[in-house]
């Protein structure tokens, strides 16, 4: 992705080999030429054993639903992403799995992006839960929950995730992904009017990184010149299109894009006229793109009517236990979210403080739970001690940090847990939590009674069962000193 000439000689080097087809489908779909990826593809999927399956069955299939999304393709698209997830969860695979989710919500993000927010937080618990292999992954989906949560309106939390995920790009040196994740800051700032920010944080990225490749630099000023036209100056945007004719060449899928941008552009100069032909190109590159779709649609089903095949007779020639299996370990993998709340639940904290152990990270934890809560449901009912249980998540998605663990355990007990020495700054971010809480929920049945928390944190030393224990403790101790207080146990 970062180096597709790379790529594309070591697929050429292994060919005919079927993985090195599914790489050179890869690289046409990143390149718009759908139909060699398809090609590719269909190569791939008549070379494979049909009692076999591997996690390239899961890349193609994954790559044939990215086809199918440019499309317009939703429904077929969404069919290639849940098969990507199953045959990703039946050979083990954790990237399959997280990219998966994180494509069904490239799908939803623009209709319904709380549904896509889901997807995307599945994605980002998959690829945490996976270790430092799959960082570049977390960071992905970490960008693309911050985008989530500017659509939702929520610009802390976007910001936030933001910041973290431009973080992990940078040191993985996913540089597609960073790129995307710088360029989305520097519209953003200049969508606010900080128009010498927004270019100083463009122009900044470059030189900070001497080792970008091509096709990230190139998208990284097509980026900028797309600000400058937006917001800036409509002359300098066309400098930059200027130098990026022959990239534009390469990369068709940007092609639609760039002609629009630079069709602005040119209005904006004051050349109305280039504009209007800059216009008439977009729609003949328009035209001639869905002329061929029709004919790309049905290779595209050919393909994934293969690429069925092969999973069907597969399926046929496994043994019911290891399908039992399968499904077992599907269940146990959909269960890391809370259904109530949104947050993570007792067994996805219990994988990454188990991960968080084995790397030998310190960690600290804190306990969380409501006061009086049993006398919450008598009085209002279950309907609304939910909705308070909604509420109290929700601050505490506004009050953790990128890469804590927030967990709800059960009933009304919440856990957070982050890498750290020492238990000051958590201890700190637990009682704006603990004030936050008293000062901004209350009882639905009696809005002059306080929602208050009991909080114990302490500094993880030993097994996951004695650290759990330990942080118990401290949130009854903070129950026998009069609760609504934070307490660290020693």
């Amino acid at each position: 992705m970062s180096f597709p000439t790379v790529a594309r000689g070591l697929a050429e080097a292994h060919l005919p080999a079927p993985e090195a087809r599914v790489i050179q489908a890869y690289l046409a779909w990143r390149a718009g030429t759908h139909d060699e990826a398809l090609e590719a593809l269909t190569a791939a999927a008549a070379q494979w054993a049909p009692d076999t399956l591997t996690v390239w069955h899961a890349r193609a299939v994954g790559i044939q639903g990215d086809v199918l999304m440019e499309l317009g393709q939703g429904q077929q698209a969404l069919a290639c992403f849940e098969q990507q997830l199953q045959w990703g969860r039946a050979v083990g695979d954790a990237e399959m799995q997280g990219l998966a989710h994180n494509d069904i919500g490239v799908l939803l993000i623009w209709d319904d992006p709380d549904r896509a927010r889901q997807r995307y937080q599945m994605a980002y618990n998959v690829f945490q839960a996976a270790g430092m292999v799959h960082r570049a992954g977390l960071g992905l989906s970490a960008f693309n929950l911050s985008v989530a949560y500017h659509e939702l309106g929520d610009a802390a939390r976007s910001e936030a995730l933001l910041t973290h995920a431009l973080e992990v790009l940078n040191q993985t040196q996913a540089w597609p992904y960073w790129v995307g994740a710088i360029s989305q800051r520097a519209l953003r700032l200049a969508g606010e009017g900080q128009i010498e920010e927004a270019r100083c944080l463009s122009l900044d990225a470059e030189a900070a990184q001497p080792e970008l490749p091509l096709d990230s630099l190139c998208t990284l000023q097509f980026f900028r010149a797309k600000l400058e036209v937006q917001h800036g100056d409509a002359h300098a945007a066309l400098a930059l299109l200027d130098t990026l004719q022959a990239w534009i060449d390469t990369r068709q899928d940007m092609l639609d894009d760039y002609l629009d941008v630079r069709a602005q552009a040119l209005k904006r100069d004051g050349q109305s006229d280039k504009a209007y032909l800059t216009m008439r190109e977009l729609l003949g590159a328009v035209r001639r793109r869905h002329d061929g779709e029709r004919t790309t649609q049905l290779k595209a089903l050919e393909v994934l009517g293969r690429l069925e095949d092969t999973q069907r007779v597969a399926a046929e020639l496994r043994e019911q236990a290891a399908a039992l299996e399968a499904l077992h370990r599907e269940a146990s993998e959909l269960s890391l979210t809370d259904d109530l709340t949104g947050v993570s639940n007792r067994r996805a904290f219990v994988q990454w403080s188990a991960l968080r152990h084995q790397e030998g990270q310190p960690m600290v934890m804190a306990f969380i739970d409501l006061d009086h809560f049993k006398g919450i449901n008598d009085r209002c009912g279950h309907a609304a001690g939910d909705q308070v249980l909604q509420d109290v998540a929700l601050l505490l998605r506004q009050l953790t940090r990128p890469g804590d663990m927030l967990a709800r355990l059960g009933g009304d007990e919440f856990v957070v847990a982050r890498v750290d020495s020492g238990c000051q700054r958590l201890a700190g971010d637990m009682e704006r939590l603990r004030a936050g809480c008293e000062h901004q929920i209350r009882q639905p049945c009696a809005p002059g009674e306080l929602v208050t928390l009991s909080i114990g944190v302490v500094q993880a030393a030993g097994t996951l069962a004695e650290d759990m224990r330990r942080a118990d403790e401290g949130m009854y101790q903070a129950k026998r000193e009069g609760r609504n207080r934070v307490r660290v146990f020693e």
